[in-house]
């Protein structure tokens, strides 16, 4: 260890040291030294947390910790809903200028929802006009709120006792005797 930090004054933070991992004896000593700082999450558990800034006090590293699922969820966001899976270019400005667009995209979509009164789901609004995108205003519109015609009645399931009832039917009514005869090919009638 080599040097350590007084805990914090509302208490959340309970270690604050410099040290380096490893020991000289089995020369796994690391070069350069990290920064062991205890403290809890939001729920009351200890947390150990082990990082190489030393330019932030331990109370703006431990709320980084606390807050590092907000951040997490803001990126799940920006994923499955301005579509930024990659970035086209590494600097800041490419990154910046992409994540712009892709906002700013998707209110327009929200905007033009609102505009135009569609309750459906965005994702049924913006494959429609994704199709439409070269035709006219219009029927894109008329296409929005078109209900379709015909209603899927889904799989059929089959009436096996009125099948029944048929066959017995034909086997009382002696229609059934062909079935008998070895020469009886239903294919060739």
């Amino acid at each position: 260890m080599l040097s350590e930090q007084t805990g914090s004054i509302d208490g959340h933070i309970f270690k604050d040291q410099e040290v380096y991992l490893g020991n000289d004896l089995n020369k796994t000593k690391m070069e350069h030294p990290l920064r062991i700082i205890e403290t809890i999450d939001r729920e009351g558990n200890p947390v150990t947390i082990l990082t190489n800034c030393f330019d932030l006090t331990a109370k703006e590293i431990a709320d980084l910790y606390r807050y590092r699922w907000k951040i997490e969820t803001f990126f799940k966001w920006i994923k499955q809903h301005l579509k930024v899976r990659s970035f086209y270019g590494k600097s800041e400005n490419a990154v910046k200028n992409q994540i712009w667009i892709a906002l700013i995209t998707y209110l327009l979509h929200i905007l033009l929802q609102r505009k135009i009164g569609y309750e459906g789901s965005l994702l049924d609004f913006k494959r429609t006009l994704v199709n439409l995108l070269f035709e006219e205003f219009s029927r894109f519109v008329r296409t929005i709120y078109k209900t379709t015609g015909r209603t899927s009645k889904g799989r059929r399931k089959k009436d096996w006792e009125r099948e029944f009832q048929v066959i017995e039917k034909q086997f009382v009514e002696g229609e059934g005797s062909h079935l008998n005869h070895l020469e009886y090919d239903p294919l060739f009638l």
